[in-house]
């Protein structure tokens, strides 16, 4: 999975059109997917911004804090033209659009998932948990960043791909899958008090 949940989902609506319906905790996972990939957009967008930006991801919980830093020049250093510097503030108030847009764009989502699914008791712990990212004035440094991580969509991609293939009468689990799994357990096996095993990782060694 490349992270783009919308083709994801219009596939296996196209393709396999009973999976989200008789599987609904992958369609709640693809759509709770699809918030976070939003977010870390946001995240990027926000890093491709100016330096001299504060490092506040957030401020007051909803918006980017986009004052900027006075900045001492030293006298030897090529003081740039006039044009350079209406280039550099254009490009810096086009990225605090974009980082606002997107911003908004993934609190709304974010609402709208949450009524979509307000009389499920079951989704109230993962709603808790990515909406927790709102809470931290750099939420890559939380104690939930990992959720911003690209490896957070592959048990997403995992569980739907077993979907299809329950769908198909076929095992939930793929032959490639059950030997990650083999692999995996023989890892760690070896990797038990200090073996050779202990510094391989098989999903981030083999599998990114």
């Amino acid at each position: 999975m490349d992270g783009d949940i919308d083709k994801a989902l219009k596939r296996t609506s196209a393709y396999y059109p009973k999976v989200l319906r008789d599987h609904s905790h992958v369609y709640f996972r693809l759509r709770c997917q699809k918030f976070v990939e939003m977010f870390r957009q946001t995240a990027e967008i926000w890093d491709s911004s100016s330096p001299t930006k504060s490092a506040k991801f957030f401020n007051d919980g909803s918006s980017a804090n986009v004052e900027t830093d006075h900045l001492e020049m030293d006298v030897d250093e090529p003081k740039a033209g006039a044009e350079d510097w209406d280039r550099m503030e254009m490009e810096e108030a086009d990225t605090s659009v974009k980082y606002q847009e997107l911003l908004e764009d993934t609190i709304q989502y974010g609402q709208v998932l949450k009524e979509e699914f307000r009389h499920d008791p079951n989704t109230a712990e993962a709603f808790k948990e990515i909406f927790s990212l709102f809470i931290y004035e750099d939420p890559r440094k939380s104690p939930h960043a990992h959720l911003l991580d690209r490896a957070s969509r592959l048990p997403v991609a995992e569980e739907l791909n077993s979907a299809i293939l329950v769908s198909l009468g076929k095992r939930s689990s793929a032959a490639i899958e059950l030997l990650y799994q083999q692999t995996e357990l023989l890892v760690d096996m070896i990797g038990e008090e200090g073996g050779a095993g202990a510094f391989i990782n098989v999903r981030n060694d083999f599998l990114r």
